[in-house]
């Protein structure tokens, strides 16, 4: 993939001017490993494991911002797939059950710059939405209440979950996007870090102007094509 170098004053600048002839900008933002650095969310969730059981191995276990849910911290901190099969298997069904609850989202952290951009979008008048693959019935609450805790500009309206947890993420957002009325904008931006996603929404929905947020993801997929790309907000 090429990286193609975005900056967020420029992005901010078309915000206002567009809004100011009176021209509607939406901008669209994923959340974790997006927004979130969710990272933090993992760590507390083994150290919690690690007490539970009494094992010290996983007490000090660091668990990096790149890193995509257990494995990769794990491996760093010497346990073995096969030799520790057991074990890992019960910290792998404690972790998902704790993570994909909302009771520990107030322990992700935003990426620098995350507020102040995404206030300041707002702020020029520019349509702000959140678009998540976490699902409606464990994580809406925990989402609606993160998102205020940190600042985040947040109407109900514009906050968009899963039905369910089964639906695949991939289609979930592909459908949402295709479903919008795209008619209404003079321009889309989309922040997303989850190639699958990107590739998804560049082919269906190629109007759309994504940035790829080249954080961490879930290893399926590549960005297909060249894309703008950000490590964070800091500008």
């Amino acid at each position: 993939m090429s990286a193609i170098p975005t900056n967020l004053n420029e992005i901010l600048e078309i915000s206002r001017l567009y809004c100011a002839q009176n021209l509607s900008l939406l901008a669209v933002f994923d959340l974790d490993s997006t927004l979130f650095n969710v990272s933090t969310r993992t760590h507390k969730i083994i150290s919690e494991f690690a007490d539970l059981h009494n094992i010290d191995r996983l007490k000090n276990i660091e668990v990096l911002p790149q890193d995509w849910g257990l494995k990769e911290a794990v491996l760093r901190a010497g346990f073995s797939a096969e030799a520790d099969l057991e074990l890992l298997q019960s910290l792998r069904n404690f972790w998902s059950e704790k993570f994909f609850s909302g009771d520990y989202l107030r322990y992700d952290v935003p990426y620098e710059g995350a507020i102040s951009f995404v206030q300041e979008l707002n702020d020029s008048g520019c349509e702000i939405i959140y678009l998540t693959g976490r699902d409606q019935n464990r994580m809406y609450k925990g989402t609606l209440e993160v998102l205020r805790k940190w600042g985040f500009p947040v109407n109900e309206t514009h906050l968009f979950l899963k039905p369910t947890k089964e639906q695949d993420d991939e289609l979930y957002k592909d459908d949402w996007f295709k479903k919008l009325n795209h008619t209404k904008y003079k321009k889309i931006f989309y922040f997303e870090n989850e190639p699958v996603n990107v590739n998804a929404i560049r082919t269906s929905c190629p109007e759309v102007e994504i940035i790829f947020l080249d954080t961490t993801h879930a290893r399926k997929q590549e960005v297909t094509n060249p894309i703008k790309q950000i490590k964070n907000f800091s500008r």
